[in-house]
C-alpha cells in the first residue's frame, strides 16, 4: 500500500476535535493524493455548478470546469437543465465556451468546430456528414455523455456517478432548514472568479473557520461581534453549518448601510447569520439581507478557482436604487475574499516549506476537522469508480 494511504497514519486526525492534529501537509500538494481525491469525492458527489436564471431561455448555455472536466449546463427546449461533457464523440474536441463569470451564450444546437458533428440540445446526434461509407456506424450509439442534473432552490448541481444518491438525499433537510431565506426567489446579480495558488482544502479550511478573522480580517470585518452556535444536520445531508448570532448585517463594512431584512426571516434568523459548507467544497453564505456562494473548483494540486456569486432577493434587485446600494456588499466581499486569497497562498507556501508536521486544533476550527474526516472517509475506502456513461437510446 501506499504509505500516503495508509488508514494508520491518519489516527491523530480521526480523534475528537480538541484531542485531534490536522492533516499531514503533503495532502495538500502531493499529485496522489490530490488524484484520489478526484476519483473519490469529486467524481462522487453533487457538485453546485450556478443559478439556474442564468440561463433562462431555450439555449442558453455556460461552461464548467474543474481539474481537466469540462460540462456544458444548457436549456433544452422543454425548458429543462441538461448537463453534457463538453467534448464530441467524434475525435473528443471541445465544443463549446462559456466560462463561469460570462454571459450565457446561446446555440440552437451544438456544432463541433473540428468536423462539425452536431448535437441537438437533448445531446442526440444529429448530423454527422462524412460518416456514410463507415460500417455498423448508428448515431444513436454516439451521444453525447450527460451528468446528471438537479435544481434545488435555484441553485444547478450536477453529479458525474449515476450510481450516487439522489440530489435530495444527498442535501438532506438543508432546503427545509433555509426554507425562509425563500432562496429560490433570489436573483444572482453578479459572478467573479478568483484563480488562487492553493490547494481546494486550503481555501475551504479557511472560509468556513473564524479563529482567522481577528488577524486575517482585522482592516474589514472584525470589528463584527458573533456568538458561533454549530448546525449539524439531523439526518443524512452531506454538509455541517454555523449559525453567528449578532446584531445588523454581516454583508456590509462598518458605517455603510444597506437593504431592509429579509420579510420572511423569523426565529433567530433575524438576529444571525449561516455559514453553511456542503461538502465537498459549495459554500453559502446567508445573512440578514443577502447571500452569496462559493463554488471551490480543484483545478490541480496546488490551484484553485473560486466562484463567486453575489445574490439579493428580487424585491430589492427591482428597487431604483438597488445598483447603488448592491455597490456596497460587493466593497465588502472584494475586500474580505481579497484577504482570504492572500492567506490561503501563503499558507499553501508554508506547506510547502519542509518537514511541516500537522498542529493541532482550536475549538472555532470544528468544521475543518469535519471536512478532513469527511474526506478521509472516502479517499481511504476501498477504491470504487464512478459510473459515468453516455445518454441512453431515445425511444
Amino acid at each position: 500500500m501506499d504509505a500516503i494511504f495508509d488508514p494508520t497514519r491518519y489516527d491523530d486526525v480521526r480523534k475528537p476535535l480538541l484531542q485531534a492534529h490536522g492533516l499531514p501537509a503533503d495532502c495538500y500538494h502531493d499529485a496522489r493524493f490530490f488524484q484520489r481525491e478526484l476519483e473519490t469525492v469529486f467524481a462522487r458527489s453533487w457538485l453546485m455548478v450556478g443559478r439556474a436564471d442564468r440561463i433562462p431561455a431555450t439555449g442558453d448555455f455556460f461552461t464548467h470546469d474543474q481539474a481537466g472536466l469540462s460540462l456544458i449546463v444548457l436549456r433544452d427546449r422543454e425548458g429543462g437543465i441538461r448537463a453534457f461533457v463538453n467534448a464530441c464523440r467524434h475525435r473528443g474536441a471541445r465544443l463549446l465556451d462559456v466560462p463561469e463569470g460570462q454571459a450565457c451564450g446561446n446555440e440552437r444546437a451544438i456544432v463541433c468546430p473540428y468536423h462539425a458533428w452536431s448535437y441537438n440540445l437533448e445531446g442526440e446526434l444529429r448530423g454527422c456528414a462524412g460518416m456514410e461509407a463507415t460500417q455498423d456506424f448508428d448515431r444513436a450509439d454516439f451521444l453525447l455523455v450527460s451528468a446528471r442534473v438537479g435544481v434545488s432552490d435555484g441553485f444547478i448541481w450536477v453529479c458525474l456517478d449515476h450510481g450516487a444518491p439522489p440530489l435530495l438525499e444527498w442535501l438532506g433537510e438543508l432546503p427545509d432548514r433555509l426554507a425562509m431565506y425563500q432562496l429560490g426567489d433570489m436573483v444572482a446579480t453578479r459572478i467573479v472568479t478568483h484563480d488562487v495558488a492553493c490547494n481546494w482544502k486550503v481555501w475551504v479550511e479557511n472560509f468556513m473557520e473564524g479563529y482567522h478573522i481577528p488577524t486575517v480580517h482585522r482592516a474589514t470585518i472584525s470589528s463584527h461581534k458573533a456568538v458561533n452556535h454549530p448546525e449539524e444536520p439531523s439526518g443524512n445531508g452531506q454538509y455541517t453549518a454555523i449559525f453567528e448570532q449578532h446584531d445588523g448585517t454581516l454583508a456590509l463594512l462598518d458605517g455603510d448601510t444597506g437593504f431592509a431584512p429579509i420579510e420572511s426571516l423569523h426565529g433567530e434568523s433575524v438576529r444571525g447569520s449561516r455559514f453553511m459548507l456542503v461538502y465537498p467544497g459549495t459554500m453559502l453564505a446567508l445573512t440578514i439581507d443577502t447571500m452569496w456562494s462559493f463554488q471551490c473548483l480543484p483545478m490541480g494540486p496546488e490551484q484553485t478557482r473560486i466562484v463567486h456569486t453575489s445574490m439579493f432577493p428580487r424585491s430589492r434587485v427591482a428597487q431604483p436604487d438597488f445598483e447603488e446600494v448592491a455597490q456596497r456588499y460587493y466593497k465588502r466581499q472584494d475586500r474580505v475574499v481579497a484577504e482570504d486569497n492572500a492567506i490561503s497562498v501563503q499558507q499553501q507556501r508554508g506547506l510547502r516549506a519542509g518537514p511541516v508536521h500537522p498542529g493541532r486544533f482550536a475549538a472555532k476550527e470544528r468544521i475543518v476537522h469535519a471536512l478532513d474526516n469527511w474526506i478521509l472517509d472516502r479517499v481511504l475506502a476501498p477504491a470504487q469508480t464512478a459510473t459515468i456513461h453516455p445518454l441512453k437510446r431515445s425511444a
